[in-house]
This record gives structure tokens, sequence and C-alpha cells, in this order.
């Protein structure tokens, strides 16, 4: 540790070269604040491009691939399929809804990322049990937002069950959604 004399030494030079690259160029503040000022901002930047970026409707918009409606013409079981890219696999959404009702309102009763409904092919089989009551099918998958206990939809509760484990050989390989046509 040096003496205290010349500890002190040191700080006037180093105080004293500031002050002089400040009058030098007055425009250039080297301070460890101002940097730390200009981190902070990138951050807080960059931060919010990606919260942006982020949100799923941005996106992957979701796509309608299934409506079926209950025995009774009451309510509709919509499945809608969002594709975030190529490296994350599909996520689907239940909701429930009046029959003939748009969803895009309606907030899902269930997701599930990269639900199958065999080896090659992607997606969830909705079916209605009664009037009351709608089971969704699908051999694998993660469940990102559990059932509610019931969806209330023209006046009454019906209850979603998501069951896993069930393979749909008959369903073609890849995703629901329809691919979208190309330009000629």
């Amino acid at each position: 540790m040096p003496a205290p004399s010349s500890y002190w030494a040191c700080v006037h030079y180093s105080a004293v070269s500031r002050t002089r690259r400040i009058e030098q160029n007055p425009d250039r503040d080297e301070s460890p604040t101002m940097k730390a000022r200009i981190a902070t901002v990138l951050t807080m930047v960059l931060t919010a491009l990606l919260a942006i970026g982020c949100s799923h409707d941005a996106i992957m918009p979701d796509v309608e691939v299934a409506r079926v409606a209950s025995p009774d013409l009451q309510a509709d079981a919509v499945l809608t399929e969002a594709n975030p890219g190529a490296t994350a696999s599909f996520i689907y959404r239940i909701r429930i809804v009046p029959h003939g009702a748009d969803w895009r309102s309606a907030p899902s009763a269930a997701e599930l990322y990269g639900a199958t409904r065999n080896a090659q092919a992607y997606g969830v089989d909705l079916h209605w049990q009664d009037a009351n009551n709608v089971r969704a099918d699908y051999l694998q998958g993660r469940v990102m937002k559990p059932t509610s206990a019931a969806v209330s939809v023209a006046g009454r509760a019906v209850t979603l069950q998501l069951r896993s484990g069930v393979s749909n050989p008959a369903a073609p390989a890849g995703g629901m959604a329809p691919e979208p046509k190309q330009a000629r």
C-alpha cells in the first residue's frame, strides 16, 4: 500500500488529468456514471424491444384449425394453432364459445405445447360427450395452461377434460393449419 502522501498525489493527478481531458473535449465525459447511464438506457431499450417482439400476437397469431358444435348446438369447442417458428413446436389453445361466435375475444380454457395426435401429426382432437362436457384427446404434449374448472357459455357451465395418451392414426402428418398458398 502506498504511503498516504503518494496516494493523494495519485488522486490529484487523476483528477487533474480527467479535468484536462474534459476541457479539451467537453462533449466527451468518460465518467463511470455516464457509462453506467448509457448501459442502463441500452438495457431498457433492448428489454422493451424483446418484450414487444415476444408477444405471441405480434409474432404468431392463432389460426382456427377445428370447431366442433355441442350436441344441442348452443356452444362450440374451438381449437387454435400458433406456429412460433422453426425452433419451437406448435401451441394449441382450446376455447369454448357460444355456437357460431368469434373465438378471438374468448379466453383459452386450456393451452398445450407440442401436442401430437400420432408420431407424425401435431394437434388435438375435440369431442363433445354431452351438451355440458367436451374432451380434448392428444397422444402427448405439455400442458401450459391447465383446464379451467368450468367455462360459462350460453348460460351454462361447460367442463373441458384433457386426455393424453390417445392416438389418432388417421391424422395427417404436420400441423393442423393449412399450408399458406404460394403466390404465382
